[in-house]
């Protein structure tokens, strides 16, 4: 158990570490290029010929994305598609001014459209504690995704998750928990940090254009009594993730600033349309 939970924790610290910090990346390579230089064998049977030609699959996607373009505005959250806060669409509106509309417009994706749109339905999943409850995988969630973006016509989708952690620590009031009266007092203070991550995605052919993450620029504080820590930690999550998807905005921007100059000068290196 001991060992179990260790391993846990060291994952749960990686997975932190990969999005400690800001940045993001641009992709316009091609799929033939790429598969023009991979060397299948010919013959083979068996689960090498199935893992090359799911490679091949994979790898065969062009960049197609063409600005002004209707890209998608997708929000993850507790493993599924949910709609976008007041707080982060209105960071999302402020990018959208920004760029101005060389760049198309951002069309938040339904989550309604997208279940409308889904055919596949979920499988019911039986936890320990006997309770029914239907779990997604996350090639179910993009493709769920990527079916309400093509209903709704878009070009391309930016799929977001943030995602915070709290902490909770007694301040000097803490003292007057021995007495009754100090449940009701804020003895406790809630510290929450923020964090989001992105990628840009071909709404057609899943080709990927682009990743972006960032983290809150300072910690939210809360301050709570015994009795309404819940939701104390909630709340100062909920600020926390706002101002990192604040930060992953200014992210966005700029990749998808050197994204449209890539593609651009692709174009013209390629000669494509």
């Amino acid at each position: 158990m001991i060992t179990k939970r260790f391993a846990l924790l060291a994952m749960a610290a990686g997975l932190a570490g990969l999005v400690a910090g800001c940045g993001h990346q641009i992709q316009t390579t091609s799929g033939s290029d790429y598969l023009a230089a991979y060397k299948a064998v010919d013959g083979r049977a068996g689960p090498a010929a199935a893992t090359d030609a799911e490679i091949i699959a994979a790898a065969d996607v062009e960049p197609q994305l063409r600005f002004p373009a209707r890209l998608g505005l997708a929000r993850l959250d507790k493993g599924g598609l949910s709609p976008v806060p007041a707080a982060e669409a209105e960071a999302w509106r402020d990018l959208a001014e920004r760029l101005g509309s060389g760049y198309g417009e951002f069309v938040p994706v339904s989550p309604l459209i997208a279940a409308l749109a889904t055919p596949a339905p979920l499988q019911p999943d039986f936890r320990d504690d006997g309770w029914r409850r239907y779990r997604k995988s996350l090639a179910q969630v993009v493709q769920e995704v990527r079916l309400g973006a093509a209903r709704q016509h878009l070009d391309a989708v930016l799929i977001y998750e943030p995602f915070g952690t709290s902490s909770e620590a007694s301040n000097p009031l803490a003292i007057t928990k021995l007495a009754l009266i100090g449940f009701f007092l804020p003895t406790e203070g809630v510290e929450a940090e923020g964090f989001a991550q992105a990628v840009l995605v071909d709404v057609r052919n899943g080709y990927t254009y682009g990743t972006a993450s960032a983290v809150s620029e300072k910690p939210s504080y809360r301050l709570t009594t015994v009795s309404d820590s819940g939701d104390a930690h909630r709340t100062a999550r909920g600020e926390a993730q706002a101002r990192a998807v604040a930060a992953l905005t200014g992210e966005v921007e700029t990749m998808l600033r050197d994204l449209r100059l890539a593609l651009a000068e692709r174009r013209l290196e390629t000669g494509g349309p």
